[in-house]
């Protein structure tokens, strides 16, 4: 099972993560570490995180902006580690997938991360009601 390590900013990867657990239940493998100022801790946190929910599958870091500095730390980590990823921009639908889908290979389930994550990205838009008049031409 690929594990899971979920961080960003301040409370968003424990907000994220409480908003799964909401509808998916009981999760394994996961691990959230929220980032306030100390890069340094950040890097020994994120380190034994990873080494505490890989099996032998992988690990997707979930990060919340690419270019932030979770992301830069994560990614610099992943350089060094052949089975460990970086996602930055999650959203909750990619994060509820990725709990539903930690039996793929490491490659496929990036892939549809990714996809999962675009394609849930939606604008409401308000139709017009049709009339009885509008339809009958009047």
């Amino acid at each position: 099972m690929i594990g899971i390590v979920i961080t960003g900013h301040g409370s968003f990867p424990t907000g994220m993560f409480e908003s799964v657990k909401l509808i998916a239940g009981d999760i394994k493998q996961v691990e959230v570490i929220p980032f306030e100022e100390d890069v340094e801790k950040l890097k020994q946190i994120v380190v034994k995180a990873i080494d505490n929910v890989e099996t032998g599958a992988g690990v997707v870091c979930f990060t919340d902006l690419a270019g932030g500095t979770p992301f830069n730390v994560c990614s610099k980590i992943a350089s060094g580690k052949e089975n460990v990823r970086v996602i930055g921009g999650t959203n909750a639908p990619m994060l509820l997938s990725a709990l539903f889908q930690r039996e793929l290979s490491l490659d496929t389930f990036i892939e549809k991360m990714l996809k999962d994550g675009r394609e849930n990205i939606k604008e409401f838009i308000l139709k017009q009601k049709q009339t009885e008049e509008d339809v009958a031409g009047i």
